[in-house]
């Protein structure tokens, strides 16, 4: 049996959806504006803290929120301006495309960058809980700034605030929608799969790197679709390297590895290397050709969004059997 989910399907659902009834929301909602002289601006509550943004805001900046700029893709949201991923010749992965073609690249430290953007006058800034709070001052100073979860448990509450910003609730919530029906399918149908185990490894800086059970594949993975947490990662509580002779310790029945080259900018030609260890050839998962590369592409945010989120779990469908 395999399912495979498409994003576009998930999309295109969203515009059969007939208006619903309102629905108290748990963690984004937003209300009257806090002085009734300022029509123009309104307030929004985001995971207990409350933020007066533009009723509407046509420039919004992406500083290093790359978790938020996945939300905006699936949101059909073109970001005015955004912290680059790549190079300067290609400065965002090739998925986020369709909804970056005019969008102004940040290609420096968010340091690097505050001239910039106080020139660029945006309307607002969606930021990250990772950037210092220094930084955050001086954006603060030239626009209203989110500074957005990259917590992966948090990814509804991400998609739900950039859908509350653009006006695009309704479309969020047909997309949780389905999201959650798949789900529920996957896990029915990976039941049988809870003896294996099945271990994510990203290639980072010409190392395997393993990760904590509820970060990238792993939150999907162990926590949404309910499969076994294997010893090595339950042991792990931030991103540790693994040697190949700890994974051969481990020897899992399925590997998902994501290898990109610009995290591996001087060792490239690592992931061949890998492959033609005789550790590697004697792995459980490589001798049954259960060995997953880049089933979900290394450049997404994995469980931290939507986007990755339902990538995971067309990856799982189509590759576990």
């Amino acid at each position: 049996m395999k399912k495979t989910f498409f994003l576009l399907g998930v999309v295109l659902l969203v515009f059969t959806l007939s208006a619903c009834g309102d629905k108290e929301e748990d963690k984004v909602s937003s209300s009257s504006q806090s002085n009734p002289s300022d029509e123009q601006t309104k307030t929004i509550t985001y995971l207990g803290n409350s933020y007066t943004v533009p009723v509407k805001s046509e420039k919004i900046i992406f500083l290093n929120a790359f978790e938020l700029i996945e939300d905006a893709v699936v949101l059909e949201v073109e970001p005015f301006a955004a912290s680059a991923i790549g190079s300067d010749e290609e400065p965002f992965p090739s998925f986020f495309r369709d909804i970056t073609a005019n969008t102004i690249p940040l290609l420096g430290t968010s340091d690097e960058s505050l001239e910039y953007i106080l020139d660029l006058a945006p309307d607002l800034i969606i930021s990250t809980d990772m950037e210092t709070p220094a930084v955050l001052t001086q954006l603060e100073k030239i626009a209203p700034v989110i500074p957005t979860s990259h917590y992966g448990p948090d990814w509804q509450s991400n998609l739900e605030l950039l859908a509350e910003i653009t006006g695009k609730t309704d479309m969020a919530k047909g997309i949780i929608d389905k999201y959650n029906q798949d789900k529920q399918e996957a896990i029915d149908y990976l039941s049988s799969f809870k003896e294996k185990d099945v271990i994510a490894i990203r290639i980072r800086g010409g190392e395997m790197m393993v990760y904590p059970k509820d970060v990238f594949l792993n939150d999907v993975l162990y926590g949404e679709l309910g499969l076994t947490v294997p010893e090595i990662i339950k042991n792990t509580t931030e991103q540790t390297v693994l040697s190949l002779e700890g994974l051969y310790a481990a020897n899992p029945d399925y590997i998902f590895v994501q290898y990109d080259s610009y995290e591996n900018a001087d060792k490239e030609n690592i992931l061949e290397d890998l492959e033609k260890s005789e550790v590697w050839k004697g792995l459980n998962a490589v001798k049954n050709n259960q060995v997953f590369v880049n089933a979900v592409d290394p450049l997404v945010m994995g469980g931290g969004t939507v986007n990755g989120r339902i990538r995971i779990l067309e990856a799982a469908m189509e590759t576990l059997k």
